[in-house]
């Protein structure tokens, strides 16, 4: 590049000189018509530079603002899911603790449901193994595990899921399990009891003396369709979450004492 300009600028002395003479018009003529093409060169050196400039910093802007834009969006979320959370009655607005979802083990979309979520708060923050996560009125799992800074909840489609549960309109009791990870069962329903499709169930409350375990009246889901032989001695309801936790970015740990 600057062999091209020293050259140019050379030939335009010349060119500045010859100009200047009479004698020089000939000579004149041949030196424009040798350096028209060189100034149109660097001309467009000159000009596709600054134009890869403009592009590249027009591309920096745009990324900047994109990333703007998807703060300013996980922020939007946030901000309202902790305004809906915190409207809600159960349980207590003192004891939650609001935690973002930073991971999903398992998870395949359209292949395999969440096996555990994990959550960016731990024991520093407070939370224990046993405690609860939640999402408004919904029960989305229970905690198992915990370091300083990060906790592992099982969701409530886990095998190992097992609570008392109750009907919303019809009261009927039974043990909500979980199944295949995608679905609950509502199990050990008497034959007495009434179960109706779309019917809420709850939990019923299995907390101890220290506040630990399943607070009463969270929402597990509704009763997709009901299983009742009168030669079994328990009858059945298969459960759907009303919450898909694939797609919770923010859930809430209820703080046992």
């Amino acid at each position: 590049m600057f062999a091209v300009f020293l050259i140019f600028f050379i030939l335009s002395i010349l060119l500045f000189i010859s100009s200047r003479t009479t004698s020089g018009k000939g000579v004149n003529g041949f030196f424009e018509l040798l350096t028209v093409p060189i100034q149109r060169l660097t001309f467009d050196v000159l000009h596709n530079k600054t134009n890869l400039k403009t592009e590249n910093k027009l591309r920096e802007e745009n990324a900047k603002l994109l990333g703007q834009l998807v703060k300013q969006k996980d922020l939007e979320r946030e901000n309202q899911a902790l305004r809906d959370q915190f409207q809600t009655a159960k349980p207590p607005s003192k004891k939650l603790l609001p935690v973002n979802v930073i991971g999903l083990v398992s998870f395949v979309p359209g292949s395999s449901p969440v096996d555990e979520i994990i959550v960016d708060r731990g024991e520093s923050d407070g939370v224990k193994t046993g405690d609860i996560a939640v999402f408004k009125d919904n029960l989305v799992g229970r905690v198992t595990k915990t370091s300083p800074h990060l906790s592992v909840i099982h969701p409530l489609t886990r095998k190992d899921t097992s609570l008392t549960a109750e009907t919303v309109k019809t009261q009927a009791l039974g043990v909500i399990k979980g199944r295949d990870g995608q679905d609950l069962i509502l199990d050990n329903v008497v034959l007495s009891e009434r179960l109706e499709k779309d019917d809420v169930v709850v939990s019923r409350g299995d907390t101890d003396s220290n506040g630990a375990g399943f607070p009463p009246k969270l929402v597990i889901g509704k009763i997709a369709s009901v299983n009742k032989k009168a030669s079994a001695l328990f009858q059945t309801a298969e459960v759907e979450p009303l919450v898909d936790v694939s797609r919770l970015t923010i859930v809430f740990v209820v703080i046992s004492n």
